[in-house]
Formats: structure tokens, sequence, C-alpha cells
């Protein structure tokens, strides 16, 4: 792409010559003219090059004699300002400077915000869990004033405490979409776990409520090399499928589709059933099997981009019921385990 830049000039302000005592009697094919000289980038002006006077003759430019030049600039009565729109260029690139200072700000707020709303909803759910401890509860821990992480797995449970054993080698990573493979950390680094026993009420010292003080909350400290501090950022509770549900996808016609994927152990689901909104539920292909890591579409038919709550009961690994509620306000849906 050629990049076209340059100086160029316009007229800002014509005089006949009798007016500037010039000539005794005015001749109409002949003006005097002050023209702004510009920098231009794209044929946008971007600053002021100066201000030049010439003589405009049957359609024609010439330069002015200096010495007219000289006598004319030195009159107060013939200034000329210039023109605000000779520096349009730089105006328009700052107007865009703060156009995206102002939309960066708003996402950055909009951000934060989302960011709010997931830690709040997050730290409910993990509460949740905590109060009604399973041992096919998984903990992700992470370090309160870094972004060191550690898994723990519930090993003992009691009426008063909770034993977590948690991996020490710095080797171990897994993938939060994949809990299963979480799951199996703790068969591959068997070897390097260490356990810390917690008190079934002192959730004080787990989970930090407050957004804002994330990265100065107590914690907890483990016996590790680091000596930090962790905080539970998820409890993943893995004793069958765990459902996720994507956005409304449309199709032709009143029909949609809800995406549902399954991040847990393999599944059947076999029920779907309405709550709320003016959607009518598909049946057609259930009980459908849904692996781990693959995604059904659940299809319906009415208003699916309007709010509805919807029931999908689907198997865990020992065979018994799990029922999921999906609420959505018509955009993305929220899923939630009962």
């Amino acid at each position: 792409m050629t990049l076209i830049f340059g100086w160029n000039h316009f007229r800002i302000k014509s005089f006949d010559p009798a007016e500037l005592g010039l000539a005794q009697h005015a001749d109409p094919n002949v003006t005097i003219e002050v023209r702004q000289r510009y920098f231009h980038f794209f044929w946008i002006p971007f600053f002021s090059l100066g201000k030049k006077w010439a003589i405009h003759r049957n359609n024609e430019l010439y330069e002015m004699p200096l010495a007219l030049t000289s006598t004319i600039r030195q009159r107060n009565d013939l200034k000329v300002k210039t023109p605000w729109y000779t520096y349009a260029g730089v105006l328009l690139v700052a107007l865009c400077s703060i156009g995206f200072a102002v939309q960066e700000k708003f996402e950055s707020r909009a951000w934060k915000e989302r960011e709010r709303q997931l830690f709040a909803a997050e730290y409910a759910q993990n509460l949740e869990l905590f109060r009604k401890p399973s041992p096919d509860d998984y903990y992700l821990l992470t370090a309160v004033n870094g972004y060191a992480q550690k898994y723990a797995k519930v090993t003992r449970l009691d009426k008063q405490h909770i034993e977590l054993s948690y991996i020490t080698n710095p080797a171990a990573h897994g993938d939060m979409d994949d809990p299963p493979g979480i799951a199996g950390l703790f068969v591959q680094y068997a070897n390097d776990l260490q356990t810390i026993t917690i008190s079934r009420g002192d959730s004080s010292r787990l989970f930090c409520s407050d957004y804002d003080q994330r990265h100065s909350f107590a914690g907890l400290t483990l016996q590790d090399k680091q000596g930090l501090s962790y905080r539970v950022k998820k409890i993943i509770r893995l004793d069958g499928p765990i459902l996720t549900a994507g956005a409304v996808r449309s199709f032709v016609g009143e029909e949609f589709a809800l995406p549902i994927r399954n991040v847990g152990y393999d599944t059947e689901i076999f029920k779907v059933e309405p709550v709320k909104g003016a959607v009518e539920w598909l049946q057609e292909g259930f009980p459908v099997t849904l692996e781990n890591g693959n995604t059904i579409l659940v299809r319906g038919r009415g208003r699916g981009r309007e709010p509805f709550t919807v029931k999908i009961t689907c198997t865990n690994v020992s065979g018994k019921e799990i029922t999921y509620l999906v609420e959505s306000d018509g955009r993305q849906p929220q899923l939630t385990r009962l």
C-alpha cells in the first residue's frame, strides 16, 4: 500500500489589490490571497507549515514580490489566524486515542466486574461444597501472593475435621477443563503427597470472600519448601459427570440448540424437563451417552432467546441420578448442580 504524504496549501482569505493600497482601481481578474501551507498524510492536514501571500490572476497563482509581502505582513490589520482544521489530522488522532482509552477503560471495568461476579459465584459454590464435603472432592489451591498452584484431595472425613492430601511434586500440573486428569495426578504422584488436617468449621482459613483482598488473604500455609500461603480457588466434586452449558445456538425457524459439555466422567443423559419459559424441549434421541470432553446439542422449539429454565437429569459412576438446573437470561446459560 502506498503512503500518500507531503505538503499543500489552501486559500484562507482574498483581498482586492485596491483594498490593500496596491492599486488605484479594482481589477476583477486579480486578487491577493493569503494561503495556508500545511503538511498532509493521506490528504488529511496534520500541521501548519506557515502562510504565504500570492497573486491570483486569471485562475493562476503567482508569487508575491518579497518587498510587498514584507510590507503586508507588518500591517496588524491584515493578520489572519491559522484555521483550526489545519490540524485536523492531529485532532483526529487525539480523538481516536481518547476514544480507545475510554473504550479500554470501560472494557477493563466490565472485565473486572465479570471477575468479581465469577469470584463471588465460586466463593458461594466452594463454601457450599466445603460445608457438605465428599471423598470425591478435589481442591485447586492457589498461592495468595503469586500464581503457584497445588492440587489437593479429601482423603479422610469425620464430624469435626477434613484431611486434605496435596501433591508436593512441582512437576504436577493438570487441566481445569479435565477433572479426571486431575484425579489421575494423585495416582501418578501417589508417593509425593503431604497431608494437612483442618476443622470443618474453619472455612475462614481457606476461602477469601473479598475480591479486593484475595492477594493479601492470610490463607493456609502448607508444609513445602516455599512456605507460601494458599487459598481455595475451586472445589471440584468428581463423582460423575461435570456439565457446562454454552450459548444458545439458533436454527431454522423456531428451533434452537443448547450445547451441553461434559468435563467429568462419562454419563448418560435421559431426561430434559422444562421448568420455566416458552420452550418445548425435543426428547428425540434420549437417553444419550455423553463421554468426557464431548458436547451434545439439546434441541428445543420456541423462544430460546428469552429467559428459560430447564432441568437435565443424568447418572453418576454408580448409576445414581444427578440433576442439573440450567437457567438462561436469553444469552448465556448458567448451570447449577442440584
